[in-house]
């Protein structure tokens, strides 16, 4: 059995990332980078003004002012600013030649038509010079960067609109049990509903990854065999849960090894998910997940969604925070890693309660994922905790 850190490296180290395509804005949130994106112009491109104001010289302040002309956002100043004089300005809009500041609105008396009194004689700038935020040709946004709504402006401010990207993996989900049922349908009494499936398919969709459903499959080696065998195609990634351990009807490695794979894993020293399976085909990768909903949940948070990031090219995969621990909790000691539910109230991580890697249902109300170390048995109130946000 191979300790978590161990097995968690030799996963990912699989992990490379692939094609490369290009997208519009409107289809890049979520994606990662395949290129460095460079400004194309200076931001601001000009010297631009951050109030709706006057622009004028600071050495007139104390001095009435002629209006010479009104600069709106999106036009260009006619005139320059000399001694005595001043435009109206628009936020947003060109600063004029020769003025060096822009006095606020607020900050004026309106005496004419065509003059204003400054009614402040504090120092006042209020204008964002060309390229205060960026210069042609820095970086905008590095290769590797998961794309957020914050990056799809930058983009567009840019004039990105089709921005390359690392192509998604084609993933596939499995359950297997002869005891399941659909969802909609209702179970016999020593039946129950399918819920892994949809749960990895929701997990992934998090990842904006178009994942395929491929269903129930029996606990029968021959059909479930044929199963996997007919939908491999062109997947990147097969994701299985149940059948995966020790049982007499436990028969997903011994198809997977038949079916060409390379079992790199099976088994790590962590609760919920010891018996997870990790396999190679050439390109083609398989995760056998165990039939425990937690176990199945939690070890595609804590193991799989890095490696799909890894595999879409992703820099920055998902990171522990550290926290502190708002009670005290204690675990029986055992030589593996825990993972356990808790709520994250006012930046300290409090553990809910948890019977067990059936128990699902302590996850809805959990906002992170607390690792436990090996061979512990208590952890004291503010001690500092690794926590993984959900």
């Amino acid at each position: 059995m191979t300790g978590f850190e161990e097995a968690y490296q030799l996963i990912l180290s699989f992990a490379k990332a692939g094609l490369k395509e290009k997208v519009g804005l409107d289809e890049a949130t979520g994606r990662v980078l395949a290129e460095t994106v460079r400004s194309d112009a200076d931001m601001p491109p000009f010297d631009r003004s951050a109030m709706d104001g006057y622009a004028c010289r600071k050495a007139d302040l104390d001095q009435h002012l002629k209006i010479i002309e009104e600069i709106p956002a999106g036009e260009t100043p006619e005139k320059q600013i000399k001694e005595g004089t001043c435009s109206k300005i628009m936020t947003g809009a060109e600063v004029p030649p020769g003025a060096d500041c822009v006095v606020k609105i607020e900050d004026t008396n309106l005496l004419s038509d065509k003059r204003i009194e400054i009614t402040i004689k504090r120092s006042v700038n209020n204008i964002r010079r060309r390229g205060e935020d960026l210069s042609r040709g820095d970086v905008l946004i590095k290769k590797g960067t998961r794309l957020g709504s914050q990056h799809i402006g930058l983009l567009a401010m840019n004039g990105c609109v089709d921005p390359e990207v690392y192509c998604h993996p084609k993933v596939a989900v499995l359950s297997t049990g002869s005891e399941l049922v659909e969802p909609a349908t209702s179970p016999s009494s020593s039946g129950i509903r399918n819920s892994n499936g949809p749960q990895l398919l929701s997990q992934l969709r998090s990842l904006m990854i178009k994942s395929i459903d491929l269903g129930i499959a029996k606990d029968d080696k021959l059909s479930l065999k044929e199963v996997i065998k007919s939908n491999l195609g062109d997947l990147d990634v097969l994701l299985v849960s149940g059948g995966v351990s020790m049982g007499d009807y436990d028969f997903v490695p011994g198809v997977l090894t038949d079916l060409g794979f390379d079992i790199k894993l099976h088994k790590m020293k962590v609760r919920p998910g010891k018996p997870l399976l990790f396999g190679v085909r050439d390109h083609q990768f398989v995760f056998g997940l165990p039939g425990n909903p937690v176990s199945t949940f939690v070890q595609f948070e804590v193991v799989i969604k890095p490696f799909l990031l890894k595999l879409m090219g992703a820099d920055v995969l998902e990171r522990d925070i550290k926290m502190e621990l708002g009670e005290d909790l204690r675990i029986k000691t055992m030589p593996l890693r825990f993972f356990v539910p808790v709520k994250i109230k006012s930046g300290m991580a409090y553990p809910l309660e948890y019977h067990g890697s059936g128990h699902l249902a302590s996850y809805s109300q959990a906002d992170g994922i607390l690792e436990i170390p090996e061979n512990t048995s208590l952890i004291k109130k503010n001690e500092l905790v690794y926590v993984r946000p959900l």
